[in-house]
């Protein structure tokens, strides 16, 4: 079922869209900036995150955010994409006047304090140190997408490329990035819940709307094209196991294609059903573990193929493999029934994400940053529209030997 909502774009360019939902007592304000890692120069990677860190630490009404937001019984949070940056705050719906206030108080007014700028690149930088260098494969995904890409931004990841690159970053860079994307022009509002759609519109044009437009980011990177050539790395760290990981291009989060890719990442490996895992783990007994996925993104994303060898198989056999296996790829006689099988999981996956008020909200604002919310309003017909042909088809592209990356995750041993 489609989420309906109603939208309008104030003079100064935000855009802003409500769904109502009079089942709740709740309401959720998602607010997007069109800005992600992919913005970032290659030498201050990581800072769209710490941006993303350093807009809790206060504004000029509202010095403390998260009391302000406890007042009213709200929680928030955040999340930095390689696209796109998003905030959200679900509480009460008779006080969402409050989440739209502190939203515009931030975007207009926001703190630029020296203590709060130190307190979050150490919370940052001791994050990275968490999850990327003292957590076994942490780095895994730095390494594929830096294989995997040579031209675009997504070849570093938000959390960025070395922490050298978030010590480096002073005040003055922080207000540069805030002044080019933090405006009503680059954003877009979504408010869902137990609200009036009319209401919410005169809410956003009292708080936000003498906020000067800003400029919105014109979002335009290198062209990433297939490569010519298998690129290969080995990577070799104290790890528990050896993991194979390869990648392909793919199309973007909104090209026709896209979803007939996602439905085959799971006929191919996701699950136990799955060709990859009947072949590889039950027959062959070559990998402990094999799985396939996809990275939906604005731009150009990847294919994943990712697989754990069993002990004592060499992990460049392992690929001679898999790699001739997938390029031979052929379907049994049971696509007719994977197809339907991963159309109905895919639309258990739509409906459970869209039950909670936040959930809706970042499905419409996420929507609108891609092209149009109403492209997303209803996802399952995008999914239920890919045909036996479509899946053919795009496999018959998709492994092509000039057009794979690999990664070779090895233990020190190896």
């Amino acid at each position: 079922m489609a989420i309906p909502f109603s939208r309008t774009i104030l003079s100064n360019g935000l855009h802003v869209l409500v769904h109502e939902d009079r089942t709740t007592p709740l309401a959720a304000s998602t607010i997007v900036y069109r800005v992600g890692s992919r913005d970032e120069d290659p030498a201050c990677t990581g800072l769209a995150h710490l941006m993303e860190h350093f807009m809790f630490s206060g504004s000029d009404h509202a010095p403390d955010f998260d009391l302000a937001l406890q007042k009213v019984g709200a929680i928030n949070n955040a999340y930095t994409s390689q696209d796109l940056t998003c905030y959200y705050i679900v509480l009460p719906a008779n006080n969402i006047e409050t989440a739209l206030w502190l939203e515009a108080d931030r975007m207009a007014a926001l703190s630029f304090s020296q203590q709060g700028l130190d307190v979050q690149k150490q919370v940052v930088m001791e994050e990275f140190k968490e999850t990327s260098l003292n957590q076994p494969y942490g780095d895994l995904m730095m390494h594929i997408y830096g294989l995997s890409y040579r031209e675009h931004p997504y070849q570093w990841l938000p959390i960025g490329k070395e922490l050298s690159h978030i010590e480096q970053v002073d005040m003055d860079i922080m207000r540069d990035f805030h002044n080019r994307f933090y405006c009503p022009a680059n954003a877009i509002l979504v408010v869902a819940g137990n609200v009036c759609a009319e209401e919410v519109f005169a809410m956003a044009e009292k708080w936000f709307g003498d906020i000067p437009a800003g400029t919105r980011n014109p979002q335009q990177y290198p062209k990433e094209h297939r490569s010519s050539y298998n690129r290969q790395i080995k990577v070799r760290k104290p790890v528990p196991d050896d993991m194979l990981f390869k990648s392909w291009l793919m199309p973007a989060r909104t090209a026709p294609d896209y979803c007939a890719y996602d439905l085959f990442s799971d006929i191919l490996g996701t699950g136990q059903s799955s060709y990859l895992y009947r072949k590889f783990v039950v027959e062959d007994r070559l990998f402990t573990d094999i799985s396939a996925s996809v990275a939906g993104s604005a731009d150009p994303g990847l294919f994943f193929v990712n697989g754990r060898p069993a002990e004592g198989v060499d992990i460049e056999k392992a690929d001679e493999i898999l790699s001739k296996y997938l390029y031979d790829f052929q379907f049994d006689d049971k696509l007719s029934y994977d197809l339907q099988k991963v159309k109905n999981n895919a639309e258990s996956i739509i409906l459970e994400r869209n039950l909670k008020v936040e959930d809706k909200a970042n499905t419409l604002a996420t929507g609108e940053f891609y092209s149009c919310a109403e492209d997303f309003a209803d996802e399952r017909t995008g999914y239920f529209a890919v045909t036996e042909d479509d899946i053919r088809r795009i496999t018959n592209s998709m492994f092509k030997e000039s057009c794979g990356n690999t990664l070779y995750y090895c233990r020190v041993k190896c």
